[in-house]
């Protein structure tokens, strides 16, 4: 992330609107209407949509202007194409390193959500059990690949989550996870979450398709 506070400042902006879907799939972004709002120059604005862009959270199309990028369903397949083959690598020596401890506690935070708990704190969770993974891989390039997706990843972590009782699935397929990395049972481990993510996968497709009007790449 850059130094300079007021490009941070769009970026932060129009970051978390994407990625909450404030800023739908679709919908234009004009930098002067973002500069007024935020009482910044065009410049910072300007300078975010460019790593925004390169994050694939925008794209700019030439005559018409910038836009949120949509969601295709080519690139939720790659994606999670990517996520499994990278997980699954990392997991054959992340389940032998990963600790007791560290298992311990990430399931006590598991098991303490509730209805009564943001879902911020499902996507806290949710973050560190596939990053610790990723970080037991102990490989740099396939860590900085993965890490190439974060944005696009948060945005979709979302999305799956607006499927009913998603947050609740997810959970208990993460509390299954563990407890087979804890079992140190790779077969078991790698399959379950396999199953996890392609459950993620099919819930982001249910409701794009339920909101094609928003999400219309997906038709």
């Amino acid at each position: 992330m850059s130094k300079n506070p007021l490009r941070n400042v769009a970026y932060d902006y129009l970051y978390n609107s994407i990625v909450t879907s404030k800023l739908l799939p679709g919908q234009p972004i004009v930098e002067q209407e973002i500069s007024d709002m935020l009482g910044i120059s065009r410049t910072p604005v300007r300078e975010a949509l460019k790593q925004l862009t390169a994050e694939w959270l925008v794209k700019y199309i030439p005559g018409r202007g910038t836009f949120v990028e949509e969601i295709y369903k080519s690139d939720v397949e790659e994606i999670f194409e990517l996520r499994e083959m990278f997980e699954d690598a990392a997991l054959k020596s992340a389940i032998y390193e990963i600790t007791d401890e560290e298992i311990d506690k990430m399931m006590q935070n598991l098991e303490s959500l509730n209805c009564k708990k943001s879902s911020e704190e499902f996507y806290n969770c949710d973050r560190a059990l596939h990053n610790l993974i990723m970080k037991y891989g102990h490989n740099r390039r396939m860590l900085y690949f993965y890490n190439s997706t974060t944005s696009q990843l948060e945005r979709l972590r979302r999305v799956s989550a607006m499927t009913p009782n998603r947050l609740q699935a997810s959970t208990k397929e993460h509390l299954e996870i563990l407890s087979a990395i804890k079992e140190r049972n790779l077969y078991k481990a790698t399959e379950k979450l396999n199953i996890h993510l392609n459950n993620v996968k099919k819930s982001i497709f249910s409701i794009c398709e339920q909101m094609n009007l928003n999400y219309k790449g997906m038709i």
